[in-house]
């Protein structure tokens, strides 16, 4: 029942998730506002918790208005949005998209449903794995020759034996 009791809230904290990023609301608005926010979510949290449905409907209309009010002091503040810029790449067929606001990513995984999605972050963190294991070294040394040189593939050697013996 506390599911149910909460369920309007939930769908205004995915559209404003939606409109201004995940989380962001609160960073967008005054301290005192957020702080206002972060204690009517702790109650909501609490009548969770202790399975309370009545507790639950009367804090989630709190958190509404909590919702509603931040809404509107970001707009007033001239806030920004959440940006879905994003930078595709297709390699093989596959459709790439590097996010520039990660917390943007369901508005804009419903307008490119197809496209895997991909934050700044995780590209950095991938090509630090790369640069720090053998591939990585090789790509230090073609581009310490050739400057200019850019990636355009990455395989791994077959496995080729000489004789019959597979080991």
């Amino acid at each position: 029942m506390c599911d149910y009791a909460i369920a309007p809230m939930d769908r205004l904290a995915i559209q404003m998730d939606t409109k201004w990023g995940i989380d962001m609301l609160p960073e967008l608005v005054s301290v005192e506002t957020a702080q206002k926010y972060g204690s009517a979510m702790a109650k909501m949290n609490k009548a969770i918790e202790e399975n309370n449905p009545e507790e639950c409907k009367v804090r989630a209309e709190i958190v509404v208005r909590g919702l509603k009010a931040m809404d509107a002091e970001a707009e007033r503040l001239g806030a920004q949005r959440a940006s879905t810029d994003i930078w595709e790449m297709e390699l093989d067929g596959e459709m790439f998209g590097i996010m520039k606001d990660g917390r943007s990513w369901q508005k804009i995984k419903e307008q490119r449903p197809d496209m895997e999605l991909l934050t700044l972050r995780e590209v950095a963190l991938a090509y630090r794995h790369f640069r720090d294991h053998n591939a990585g070294e090789f790509e230090k040394a073609v581009k310490e020759s050739f400057p200019a040189a850019e990636v355009i593939d990455i395989r791994a050697r077959p496995k080729v034996f000489d004789d019959d013996i597979p080991f």
